[in-house]
């Protein structure tokens, strides 16, 4: 009886060591380590995959930033191509794909821009990412795998763009799926052309007045919360924060940008949490 029970136990053992041999009881260190060692990295398969979400953009991203997550979460092939590739490329284990500051400032920034993208449509039933996650769990707690390491879209625009880039310019760019954000635009950013998509960016922001307006009967510059929550980034290299916001602001004289700088106060808007989705994604 003893002999048997002890042959039960070690096939027991067997057919345990057997199934993490073949599925890896550490699931995610092996299979990650594993498909990084077998994937085909090159710049085709980077082009391809940038297409991938390009077309993701133009499809589903329309002219004025507002998104159809409804049809996208039912055609999601092409942006789970991109969020593969994010998975298992970056310019920190793949430098060689991306050569200069601009090729990975332009990676993060569409990484981020994806994975909440991926979110949203991965959460189909909300009104606001907040929703996500408590505590605005999505931006701090929730965990993307990005170049083979665990990530969070905090990590992403603090850890490495902020602290590594020191280009105020980003805050236009990334997009938190939600209605006072910047617009994610219907085109990828691409390193080659960078500086020009982010300085449209910045125009295209600061010039609509639901982002920055000037009352010249209340004396007040109304901005949004996005200067209040980074004004450290735009006052960086001495400028104040109204004179940030005047030098992309084109209609007001120049005899009065002396007043407006001297004698105008700040104020800030709400910001608007609400999904950044089509009217039509709405019940």
């Amino acid at each position: 009886m003893l002999n048997w029970t002890r042959i039960n136990i070690l096939l027991v053992i067997t057919i345990v060591l057997g199934g993490c041999i073949f599925s890896g009881c550490k699931s995610r260190d092996l299979k990650s380590d594993q498909l990084y060692q077998q994937t085909d990295v090159s710049f085709e398969s980077k082009a391809d995959a940038y297409q991938s979400y390009d077309e993701v953009l133009q499809t589903y991203v329309d002219s004025s930033g507002r998104v159809d997550y409804n049809n996208l979460g039912q055609n999601p092939l092409q942006l789970n191509n991109f969020i593969g590739f994010l998975a298992k490329v970056s310019p920190e284990n793949h430098p060689e794909l991306f050569p200069t500051q601009n090729d990975k400032k332009a990676y993060w920034i569409n990484a981020y821009n994806a994975l909440m993208m991926k979110s949203v449509i991965d959460n189909p039933d909300i009104t606001s990412v907040n929703q996500i996650s408590w505590g605005k769990g999505i931006f701090w707690r929730t965990k993307f795998i990005v170049g083979g390491k665990e990530r969070t879209l905090h990590q992403i625009e603090n850890g490495i763009l902020r602290k590594r880039y020191k280009d105020p310019r980003i805050h236009f760019a990334i997009n938190c799926a939600s209605n006072s954000c910047p617009p994610p635009g219907n085109q990828i950013l691409s390193g080659d052309s960078l500086d020009e998509q982010l300085n449209y960016k910045l125009q295209q922001f600061i010039r609509n007045s639901s982002n920055v307006f000037v009352s010249h009967d209340t004396k007040e510059i109304k901005l949004s919360r996005i200067f209040k929550w980074y004004k450290s980034d735009f006052t960086a290299n001495g400028m104040s924060l109204k004179e940030y916001v005047l030098q992309s602001l084109l209609d007001i004289p120049d005899r009065k940008r002396k007043t407006v700088l001297q004698d105008y106060k700040v104020g800030y808007f709400k910001y608007d949490w609400g999904l950044n989705g089509m009217t039509l994604d709405k019940p």
